[in-house]
């Protein structure tokens, strides 16, 4: 792919585990300018899609990079080619869309441009690292979680002993 030196190119994908009770969601992007990896960045959280997380990815991209930005988002998924129209009652994440269609209003130019993963290095990379992301934050979310039902069960003990010696 030819590039334009003056565009912020930012490949951005995501992953989800729809199958786990305590779905994770996770995005990642890198991002290109002037032919040179200028930034990576990767959000994940619980009881979410990687369409949300995605979303946020992109706000956050285009409140951080320079206002009157070119910026092209490179992706394999289709849902955020929409981040742009205005959401009606059957859209998801109309709260995140608003954010996106203000967010563009401070760049000259943003598109979403869909590129097939298996030809996409960084795409590819991005997923991952999206990926390892939504593992690593249910992992520290079910050891919290292990950590405090160890924690209550001892001052559960506790007060048992307690009342037993009354």
């Amino acid at each position: 792919m030819t590039q334009d030196l003056a565009t912020y190119y930012v490949w951005i994908g995501g992953s989800c585990d729809y199958g786990h009770k305590e779905r994770a969601g996770g995005a990642a992007v890198i991002i290109e300018h002037d032919g040179d990896i200028v930034s990576r960045d990767v959000i994940a959280d619980l009881h979410t899609t990687e369409y949300r997380m995605m979303l946020t990815l992109i706000i956050k991209v285009m409140d951080e990079l320079p206002e009157q930005s070119y910026i092209v988002f490179l992706t394999n998924v289709a849902y955020i080619q929409n981040f742009d129209k205005e959401p009606n009652e059957k859209s998801a994440n109309p709260d995140l869309i608003r954010q996106c269609i203000e967010a563009e209003k401070r760049h000259q130019s943003v598109i979403v441009k869909i590129v097939p993963y298996h030809k996409s290095p960084k795409l590819i990379e991005t997923h991952d690292i999206a990926s390892e992301a939504m593992n690593k934050i249910r992992k520290e979310s079910i050891q919290w979680l292990r950590h405090r039902m160890a924690e209550m069960s001892k001052l559960i003990q506790t007060r048992r002993n307690s009342q037993k010696q009354l």
